[in-house]
């Protein structure tokens, strides 16, 4: 990492003045070792090949035009800095050619002892978070290894593997199994009463009123009944691009009609496109609250996306500038240096009272919105806290194929705290389960839909 802190400021990516910059740097070229992550970039002109790196196997994660994935942040001769379209910038070294492991293509490896071995050393070097989750890691290494040596079969090997993410609890772990393997894993699945969005429509139905709706419902907004209140739901922080007709919004294909246009975006454009859809929307939600004198933004249902999104929308809601929030890695040797973000605020922002309206479910990028949000006293947070997971998730693959992530950042608030394990306290708590079926059928009481939350608003309007 560079010896000196970062200052982010939201900006617009722009990849065509970006692709232009490094075609013409050759300084680039060559083979270069990201910070933490595990990663080895290879950049030749304009081109790059993005490498995942473990102790047995090196492989392409993904490869392409260089302009329309990165955003040269610096470059000088062993010191490369790329922003990947998020807060956080990626730094490099230059190494003198890949690891030779990379140059032989690799085979599956079946051996549950290797694979094991790749899954302990790959969260022994990258996750940030044993201490938070309590967990002591080499004593899970002497405790399953010698149980790994034992196991016959591939569902027996997924199951173990399955108990020790269960022991870390990070809703950030990933195991991705075949699908084959599953039904013989006596999976146990819960469900709600109702789904999220049947939840939203009663919610609707009973206290909003003037309800509209952005790219099938990812943003609905409307204005609390007999009130001044504005009020919002997001149940994304992705999925805001303009790439759908107003009429086709709420089609039943919609997602597929979505992802259809997305694919055709370079990653960078993409982003952009995400937060100038952000733009967009607020530019309407903005006028329609003119004669408001609050509002409550709703994150109970918001599993995460796009951090970018998620501060775009922050900045909506805030009157000044400040450093809300520091992200550092966790590498092999330690952490990186920390990073700090410098949120600004939009230039026709909405500048008074923000309710926040959190649960156990809001995680993730919809989190990070909720971190930036302790930086500013006019938004009260009524709910329950987040979830506790902050990090983007680092993918990784096995020797046997299978895909797994983890958490490796660790995100600060402005004073240097961390929520992660234990998410972002609330100013009014309203006692909202943890388990995700209970909270949900909790807003029925004999029948009738009663949302806790949205009472404590009216109360404080009073």
């Amino acid at each position: 990492m560079s010896h000196l802190k970062k200052i982010f400021t939201f900006y617009t990516l722009v990849a065509s003045i970006a692709g232009i910059a490094q075609q013409q740097n050759p300084i680039l070229n060559g083979f270069w070792i990201q910070e933490g992550y595990g990663r080895i970039l290879a950049i030749k002109d304009s081109t790059y090949a993005y490498y995942n790196l473990d102790n047995m196997t090196c492989k392409v994660l993904v490869d392409g035009n260089l302009a329309g994935r990165f955003t040269v942040v610096s470059a000088k001769e062993n010191l490369l800095v790329l922003n990947p379209g998020g807060i956080v910038n990626y730094n490099f070294k230059r190494a003198a050619s890949l690891p030779d492991i990379c140059s032989t293509p690799a085979e599956k490896n079946t051996s549950f002892e290797k694979n094991f071995q790749t899954f302990w050393d790959t969260f022994n070097d990258n996750y940030a978070f044993f201490k938070e989750r309590n967990i002591n890691w080499q004593q899970v290494y002497s405790e399953y290894f010698p149980r790994v040596k034992k196991l016959k079969t591939e569902p027996e090997f997924a199951l173990l593997l399955r108990e020790v993410v269960g022991k870390i609890n990070d809703g950030h772990i990933r195991l991705e199994i075949p699908d084959s393997l599953i039904p013989k894993m006596n999976q146990i699945t819960s469900k709600p009463t109702k789904p999220k969005y049947e939840i939203i429509s009663d919610l609707q139905k009973t206290y909003v009123e003037k309800i509209k709706s952005y790219n099938n419902g990812v943003i609905q907004w409307g204005l609390l009944k007999n009130s001044k209140t504005g009020y919002i739901v997001l149940t994304d922080m992705n999925n805001f691009a303009d790439y759908i007709p107003e009429a086709e919004q709420d089609s039943k294909d919609f997602r597929k009609k979505y992802e259809a246009v997305s694919e055709t975006k370079t990653p960078l454009q993409m982003f952009a496109d995400e937060l100038q859809g952000v733009d967009n929307v607020m530019k309407i939600i903005i006028d329609d609250f003119k004669n408001t004198e609050s509002v409550v933004i709703d994150l109970r249902f918001n599993g995460g996306g796009y951090e970018t999104v998620a501060l775009k929308f922050l900045s909506y809601f805030i009157t000044n500038q400040k450093n809300i929030l520091s992200v550092k890695a966790k590498t092999k040797y330690g952490f990186s240096e920390s990073q700090n973000y410098t949120l600004i605020s939009a230039k026709n922002s909405y500048r008074k009272k923000v309710y926040l309206l959190t649960s156990h479910n809001t995680a993730s990028a919809a989190e990070i919105f909720a971190l930036g949000s302790l930086s500013y006293p006019n938004i009260v947070r009524i709910g329950s806290p987040t979830a506790g997971i902050f990090s983007e998730l680092l993918w990784k693959e096995l020797p046997n194929g299978w895909e797994f992530s983890l958490s490796n950042e660790v995100y600060f608030d402005s004073k240097s705290k961390s929520y992660e394990g234990i998410g972002i306290p609330v100013n009014y708590d309203m006692n909202y389960h943890k388990d995700r079926s209970a909270f949900l059928n909790d807003f029925y009481s004999n029948d009738n839909f009663v949302d806790k939350a949205l009472e404590k608003v009216y109360s404080l309007e009073k």
